[in-house]
């Protein structure tokens, strides 16, 4: 099989734990892209801070983001297709965090709402110039979206386990959505039947690329259904257990230039 896209998750994956990107790793993707091959982003970063890692890796303009809940261009940022959970639905999910000792981002549309609580360890910890440019600082933002109708694409929460099994406990019930995570300290709601898969397969369509074409590397839970979805599921060697199993390959972890290994393997 001659592959013709590369998807690649951004934490864990593509970035390194020092969230950076090697060169190693970006002169790998320089030569795949001369070959002809597409080199996508795949993430649950909203656009604003994905356009970022894809214009320093000049990737292709078209991008998964939001964890699947919306395509969009790096070059302007535009989302181009979304899918939301609907209002009274997506309030109660921020109802159920908003108030909770943890950090949350809550998606709409292109911008990221979320408390003081979450600003103060944003600003300290958190480098990436897009989210800081996206976001919205408010302290009730489930009055908020009620008041204006808005519709969420991805609620996530990042704290310690009692806490976010706290609000697991309201949320679980709710109809219209998915529940998954990137990692034990935290967890994200999409609305049901959104996921990475579903929109890289999208993506193919608009590019002319069926889903055996490509190859897709992942590394947590939020990159399950983008697996299962490709021809070649690729795990990172700091994969989760569950993911490693279900990939066809595993390759190096993210500290030692696992996706040069990968393009070496089935781009060369």
């Amino acid at each position: 099989m001659k592959y013709r896209l590369l998807a690649l998750d951004l934490d864990g994956t593509l970035l390194n734990s020092q969230k950076e990107i090697t060169q190693q790793t970006k002169d790998a993707i320089a030569q795949v892209q001369n070959k002809g091959v597409h080199v996508v982003l795949c993430t649950g970063r909203i656009v604003g801070e994905a356009a970022e890692f894809a214009h320093e890796i000049r990737c292709d303009d078209l991008m998964v983001t939001a964890g699947g809940a919306a395509i969009a261009k790096a070059s302007d940022e535009k989302i181009l297709c979304d899918w939301a959970m609907p209002c009274e639905i997506g309030a109660k999910v921020v109802e159920a965090v908003q108030n909770l000792p943890v950090r949350i981002m809550i998606y709409i549309g292109d911008k990221i709402y979320i408390n003081s609580f979450s600003d103060r360890d944003f600003v300290a910890n958190y480098r990436v110039e897009g989210f800081h440019a996206n976001k919205i600082v408010m302290e009730d933002i489930a009055a908020y979206i009620r008041d204006h109708k808005l519709k969420v694409t991805k609620a996530y929460a990042l704290g310690a386990r009692q806490d976010l099994d706290q609000a697991l406990e309201v949320i679980r019930p709710l109809p219209h959505i998915t529940i998954t995570s990137s990692g034990s300290d935290n967890f994200e709601i999409m609305p049901a039947g959104v996921d990475k898969g579903r929109a890289l397969v999208r993506l193919g369509q608009m590019l002319g690329i069926t889903p055996a074409e490509m190859v897709a590397v992942g590394d947590s839970d939020n990159d399950t259904a983008m697996l299962q979805a490709v021809g070649m599921p690729v795990a990172m060697g700091n994969a989760d257990e569950s993911i490693k199993h279900m990939a066809k390959y595993i390759t190096a972890d993210c500290d030692h230039d696992g996706i040069v290994q990968v393009i070496q393997y089935f781009f060369s």
